[in-house]
């Protein structure tokens, strides 16, 4: 994943890559609440299990910059494990965002954090400071029913995220391009009134 691949992800639109692709993508229930534009990084995961704040805490410490966190709340959904603190920690060791299969808090905080943040929703129910045993991060998650793993790539927009491994990506990226790349030029023809049985597709 060297830099210049990662800028090429930034410069693409999500859904040019539901043009190519059919799995990878989080359903609607996981949406942007902080955040601008395309962003992406590699997936960093972590599954909470009984309310375990300190299993977050300790994967933030792991984290690298241009990494992606991805937590799996094990089903729990009313619980937040991010909030203005684990945000700022967040950005502070370079990270570029976080997906929740749950909630989070602190909303106002997020978007200004600069992170993408994207979740279930939010709820003032917060994680608790205890470990538990069921806790780990590093593994294959389920988030809200797509499987992913730890070093998958994270690229995420107003539209929606997808994780991908990297050779999917880097397979699919130059189609993605040339696709958004056409766009502009397709859009002003159909707005200029041109004939749309010369344009679609059919």
């Amino acid at each position: 994943m060297t830099a210049e691949f990662l800028d090429r992800l930034f410069r693409i639109s999500v859904p040019t890559l539901g043009h190519f692709l059919e799995d990878g993508f989080l359903p609607p229930v996981i949406r942007r609440l902080a955040g601008r534009g395309t962003v992406a990084g590699r997936a960093r995961t972590v599954r909470v299990a009984g309310q375990d704040a300190l299993a977050v805490n300790r994967a933030i410490l792991g984290l690298q910059p241009g990494d992606f966190l991805v937590v799996d709340m094990c089903g729990d959904h009313g619980h937040a494990p991010l909030g203005a603190v684990t945000a700022a920690a967040i950005g502070a060791q370079g990270a570029v965002g976080v997906v929740v299969d749950g909630s989070v808090t602190d909303l106002a905080d997020l978007k200004a954090s600069g992170l993408s943040v994207h979740a279930r929703g939010t709820s003032c129910l917060t994680t608790k400071r205890h470990g538990t045993t069921g806790s780990t991060s590093g593994v294959e998650l389920e988030i809200a029913g797509v499987r992913l793993a730890d070093g998958d790539l994270v690229v995420a927009d107003d539209n929606g995220v997808a994780v991908l491994p990297p050779e999917v990506l880097s397979g699919v990226l130059p189609l993605a391009e040339a696709s958004d790349a056409a766009e502009p030029d397709l859009l002003a023809r159909i707005r200029s009134g041109e004939a749309l049985d010369g344009l679609l597709a059919t």
